[in-house]
């Protein structure tokens, strides 16, 4: 390959074609999976009646089939709506089943004192789960929101299995124009290393800051 082939496959075809794609499905992703999360982690940690044990099966059933069949099913099931809509419905589903359990997670470990206090000061709920209890959850969740922040990353690539034109599916296209597929694949192999290191380091400041105006002056570096 010519010098002239690798700026046209990584730079036009990778980095200005396919990776604002990729950036769009991880936003819209993580979004719609942190709503899921947020607001499931607090029903499934309140234990709310039903509800609580139908987002369990929900749980287990995103935890129990592969991530592709999702995307495919939706696929097969959405008779309207583009590849890129149903990618972030698919990904933000089977992302928020596990954003849901680490929030519900950090929610059970609050000790219960602290809700009996609030109760016993007359705080509304709201406010005791949003001024109180949340902040602490981040404490205990921030770190597994982070990875689980790189493994969505990295997730996005399956939405190349219903079309959607991202890093993996426009490598897989590609791959007509271009004789070596280890020089093309490993351009998408760096693309994706540099977006999940660059997370992976700017999660651990952000851990940090978070950390630190929370505890204060407790905080121990």
């Amino acid at each position: 390959m010519s010098l002239a082939s690798h700026k046209m496959l990584f730079f036009d075809t990778l980095i200005k074609s396919a990776l604002p794609v990729t950036l769009q499905l991880i936003l819209g992703s993580f979004v719609g999976a942190c709503l899921i999360g947020l607001i499931g982690g607090i029903i499934r940690g309140m234990k709310v009646p039903v509800l609580s044990q139908i987002l369990g099966v929900y749980v287990q059933l995103c935890r129990g089939i592969p991530d592709m069949l999702v995307l495919l099913f939706l696929y097969a099931a959405m008779t309207k709506g583009s590849t890129y809509s149903i990618a972030v419905l698919g990904i933000s589903l089977i992302q928020g089943a596990y954003i849901m359990e680490i929030i519900k997670g950090g929610i059970l470990s609050v000790d219960k004192g602290q809700w009996e206090a609030a109760k016993t000061l007359s705080l509304p709920f709201l406010t005791t789960l949003f001024r109180i209890v949340i902040p602490q959850v981040m404490l205990v969740a921030l770190p597994a929101l982070i990875g689980q922040l790189v493994l969505l990353i990295k997730g996005t690539s399956v939405a190349s299995t219903i079309g959607c034109l991202e890093l993996t599916k426009r490598a897989v296209i590609a791959m007509s124009g271009y004789s070596n597929a280890l020089i093309v694949y490993g351009y998408v192999l760096v693309i994706f290393f540099i977006m999940c290191h660059a997370l992976t380091v700017v999660g651990k400041k952000l851990e940090k800051y978070v950390v630190e105006r929370i505890m204060g002056d407790k905080y121990e570096r």
